[in-house]
């Protein structure tokens, strides 16, 4: 027994003894130390004298630091977000001096950037860094003045906006750029995986501007502020002085980086989403509610309608990890070579002269790949050069299972018209810089939120963008979705002659006293009377409000204020969505609610009627009409593009002209008809002698009722088309499939039936004789006219080789001869414009006419039915046209 324990126990120390050798072979090796970036070697940091910043103890210079590989002078020189619109800079007696952040005025931030010789400073270039240095990258105006020389060379002076300041008192003092220094671009705002952007922004807002740059170094262990300087913290360098890479990571830009100015980025976390809504700190999203997140809608944070059934991503690309780089890349990027083939000369194929990768990293492009939007209107030359849609998905394959003439739509309409059909969040939807409140802000409405944005009781109800053409550096126009902002402020004439926005410092010392409006502000805007300016009573919506502030204007010494307004198109080109929630119903257009025809309210109150801005590329030819409450709204229209859309596009009066036609021959009919029934109850009904002849052969009759049958179909599939929101029940593209069937078979029937009738001669029944005609047309007219209700014969005899009358064969050779070709004709061309879109004036001249012979068709065709009725028979030729027999009057030979 003791043999067999001992046997056991060592058995089981054997088994433990295996299992513990196995764990500790088995378990995973510690760790290792993160290791520097592989891609990027440690490097120096210079100060702006070259020195490192270890001896020097200075602030950082980037353009030094990162020069030592990269061409850093190149890159600026090539980067529109540096730049800024400093190059194309030049003085204007308008409101704009350039078409970049710096010079051309925004309505929204309002303040504007002094021009030399301005009467009033109201921006100089130091106050200009300091409000909006924190979304910009750094260079260009930052740091070179607008004559092209450093900012620190400029001799200062009161009388110069870039060396005057104007103090919150309202006088100028000078701006010693020497003690302020310049901002340098700061290539770590955007190769940071977390640059710290907040110290950035205060040191930018203090006015410290070259240490703005060092100061997105802070919190990472690498400096710290000490006095008036700053200590480096050696351990974070290496013993050849080199700071360590891993500590900065540098890398590719990323969403985030690019949401530090631009708009609201949230990542494939599990946090819910939420929004600061219409806050231009995130401009991007403010102007047009695109927020770039792959996080499903219903599972956001976002105060949202119906957002359970939201199930969705934000946007689809961020759902996919596509970076902004993917699309906004480097133009010079060796990468990238197959989208810079594309703008090669016609004869060359391709060009095998691109940069090496160590040539591209010394000097990359920083005027990277953009679109075509509105609000950017800076380095023109460079619009259009980014990825499209088209680049990346081939339409023709994504929708060839439910979207007819798929060229003809791409062609005219931008891809984001149906994939981005909702915005899901608020954006601003006008500024009233009219009025001022106390704490210096305009009056801001924003649509697509009830209630007032960013509260936890306001609740988001998105927006539908208008859509409006926009015209390409190509010269073609794409039909693409907008924001419109409507903004409302005052402008005066200064000494010189120059437009300029009235300041807001002006501004407040107009309406405001200590911080509170002033009493005869308070007695012109209080309707109520209750002593206090309530929102809605805060708008110029009487002639005696905009006197009473007017009045205050030119006490105060502007000349001529006056009112102005302009309304601005935001592009959207964010929030794609998959096709499935994209707009894929053709009625969603081809109706009488058309989309692209929907209005898209402008303002609440309109204290004058704004202008379209035209320094864009987008066609605002719609009309900003005006509600009975007074809201203002923008109503597209489409036609004044040259853009026809079936469904929804009509031309009045050719409507109103096949209408009053066919319902005047019904009406002609309806009467005649009756004037026979009771004519014939008078008569005396003697037997009317009659033969029946063989007068139409088989394939005439074949050929007679295919033309009915498509004629009928087609005039009934055409007004589908042209009406759908009557037709609601059928399906829209079910009937243009149809249409265009029924189209094919009337041409194959009408050329055939025209070789048959050439080919047996009988083609010569059609054609009336000149001789006599016009003599035998009035006798048979007065037989409709008169004889018929007297119960005559008629007039002519109806025999196999001739069976048509006078008016017949006039009615009939305009028919076959005029009215046939021209809807073949225009049928054809209309389905050509897919290939050749101005052929004939295009589908607006082309669709309408093609209606217009529709309803002249119409109208024959009733006609011509209810002429059948005048035979032997009311019935008797309908008959014969089944049967190919039929009973004729008898008309005896005269001798």
């Amino acid at each position: 027994m003791n043999k067999y324990k001992l046997l056991t126990i060592t058995g089981l120390l054997i088994l433990v003894l295996a299992i513990g050798i196995g764990t500790v072979l088995a378990s995973p090796e510690p760790a290792p130390a993160q290791q520097g970036s592989i891609l990027h070697p440690n490097f120096i940091l210079l100060d702006s004298n070259g020195v490192n910043v270890l001896e020097s103890n200075g602030a950082v210079s980037t353009t030094q630091t990162c020069g030592q590989c990269h061409d850093t002078a190149f890159i600026e020189s090539h980067a529109f977000h540096a730049d800024l619109g400093l190059s194309d800079y030049q003085e204007s007696k308008d409101l704009n001096s350039s078409n970049g952040t710096f010079g051309k005025w925004d309505p929204l931030t309002y303040r504007y950037l002094s021009q030399n010789g301005d009467e009033r400073l109201d921006l100089s270039t130091a106050e200009w860094l300091k409000l909006y240095g924190e979304r910009i990258v750094g260079g260009g105006p930052a740091t070179t003045s607008r004559d092209g020389v450093s900012l620190t060379n400029v001799k200062a002076s009161e009388g110069n906006p870039e060396t005057a300041f104007l103090n919150e008192n309202g006088n100028i003092s000078t701006w010693n750029w020497n003690e302020s220094g310049t901002m340098e671009m700061n290539c770590f705002l955007c190769h940071l995986e977390s640059p710290n952007t907040t110290a950035r922004a205060e040191a930018i807002h203090a006015g410290n501007f070259s240490s703005a740059n060092t100061a997105t170094l802070l919190d990472m262990n690498i400096v710290s502020k000490s006095g008036e300087g700053w200590a480096w913290n050696t351990e974070a360098f290496n013993v050849n002085g080199e700071l360590k890479s891993e500590l900065l990571a540098i890398q590719d830009p990323t969403n985030a980086n690019c949401a530090a100015c631009h708009g609201e980025v949230h990542p494939n976390s599990g946090d819910p989403l939420t929004v600061s809504q219409c806050d231009l700190n995130y401009p991007q999203t403010a102007t047009t509610g695109q927020v770039v997140s792959g996080q499903r809608i219903n599972q956001s944070g976002v105060n949202l309608t119906n957002k359970n059934e939201l199930d969705r991503s934000w946007d689809i690309h961020a759902e996919r990890q596509l970076q902004c780089t993917d699309c906004h890349y480097a133009l010079n990027n060796p990468s990238h070579a197959s989208e810079l083939q594309g703008t090669n000369p016609e004869h060359l194929v391709y060009d095998p002269r691109s940069l090496e990768i160590n040539e591209y990293l010394q000097r990359p492009d920083h005027n990277f790949a953009r679109g075509q939007s509105a609000q950017f209107n800076v380095a023109p030359e460079y619009k259009g050069t980014m990825r499209r849609c088209e680049n990346c998905h081939d339409a023709s394959k994504g929708h060839s299972d439910w979207l007819p003439y798929i060229d003809t739509h791409m062609e005219a309409v931008a891809c984001e018209t149906c994939h981005i059909p909702q915005m899901y969040a608020p954006a601003i939807q006008s500024f009233d810089w009219t009025v001022v409140t106390t704490d210096g802000n305009a009056v801001e409405t924003c649509r697509g939120v009830e209630g007032t944005p960013n509260e936890i009781t306001s609740l988001v109800t998105g927006y539908e963008p208008v859509l409006l053409n926009r015209t390409n550096i190509d010269g073609n126009t794409l039909l693409a979705p907008y924001n419109l902002i409507t903004s409302f402020y005052w402008v005066y004439d200064d000494a010189n002659g120059n437009k300029r926005p009235v300041r807001l410092i002006d501004l407040e010392s107009a309406y405001l006293e200590n911080g509170n409006y002033a009493g005869d502000i308070v007695a012109a805007f209080d309707s109520n009377s209750d002593g206090k300016l309530s929102n809605a009573e805060l708008t110029i919506d009487s002639p005696a409000k905009e006197e009473a502030v007017k009045a205050k204007l030119l006490a105060l010494g502007l000349n001529n204020p006056r009112i102005e307004g302009m309304v601005q198109p935001y592009s959207i080109n964010h929030n794609v969505t998959r096709g499935e929630d994209a707009v894929n119903d053709c009625q969603s257009c081809h109706d009488a609610d058309s989309r692209v025809a929907q209005p898209i309210k402008l303002a609440d109150n309109a204290p004058a009627i704004p202008v379209f801005d035209t320094s864009n590329n987008v066609n605002g030819t719609g009309a900003i009409v005006k509600s009975e409450d007074g809201a203002l709204y923008y109503q597209p229209n489409p036609a004044n593009d040259d853009m026809y859309v079936f469904g929804s596009s009509r031309v009045s009066w050719i409507d109103w002209f096949g209408a009053i036609a066919f319902a005047g021959s019904l009406l002609g009919v309806l009467g005649h008809g009756t004037l026979r029934f009771f004519s014939s109850k008078k008569q005396a009904h003697g037997p009317v002698r009659t033969e029946r002849i063989y007068m139409y052969e088989p394939y005439r009759r074949f050929w007679h009722w295919l033309q009915t049958a498509s004629i009928i179909i087609l005039l009934f599939t055409g007004l589908i088309i042209h009406r759908p929101d009557i037709f609601g029940a059928f399906s829209f593209r079910g009937v243009v499939t149809v249409h265009n069937v029924l189209a094919v078979i009337l041409v194959i029937n009408a050329a055939l039936s025209f070789f048959y009738h050439i080919a047996t001669e009988r083609i010569q029944e059609f054609i009336p004789r000149p001789y006599g005609f016009f003599d035998d047309a009035m006798v048979q007219a007065k037989f409709y006219i008169a004889g018929i209700f007297k119960g005559e014969g008629h007039p002519f005899e109806k025999r196999p080789d001739s069976r048509m009358n006078p008016i017949q064969k006039m009615t009939y050779f305009m028919i076959l001869n005029v009215l046939l070709p021209l809807q073949i004709i225009t049928g054809v061309m209309m389905w050509a414009v897919q290939k050749w879109p101005e052929i004939a004036g295009g589908l607006p001249f082309l669709a309408p006419f093609h209606s217009l012979v529709a309803w002249m068709f119409g109208t024959f065709i009733l006609v011509h039915v209810y002429m059948t009725t005048t035979g032997a028979t009311p019935l008797e030729a309908m008959r014969a046209m089944v049967t190919g027999y039929e009973e004729v009057e008898v008309h005896e030979k005269k001798g």
